[in-house]
């Protein structure tokens, strides 16, 4: 799992350097959220996921919530 993690990190630190590349048979409704400023690379990525990694994402990113909340409120409670 970790060197699937990386190659994914580094295929995403390419993408973010040579920036995003509107596919030449995007749809008009692509385009025009693209034109509108929406990050349509993070919409691709997605859909590259199946299902289950897309939950194990959210699940990541919302354990990660939870925790600095905890971590905030012991702080706040703490002073």
């Amino acid at each position: 799992m970790q060197c699937n993690l990386v190659m994914k990190s580094s295929e995403l630190i390419q993408e973010l350097n040579r920036g995003y590349v509107c596919p030449p048979d995007a749809s008009p409704a692509w385009r025009a959220a693209h034109d509108y400023g929406f990050d349509m690379s993070l919409v691709e990525t997605a859909l590259k996921m199946s299902p289950e990694e897309r939950l194990e994402a959210h699940q990541r990113a919302l354990d990660m919530i939870l925790e600095l909340q905890e971590n905030g409120e012991a702080r706040h409670a703490a002073k």
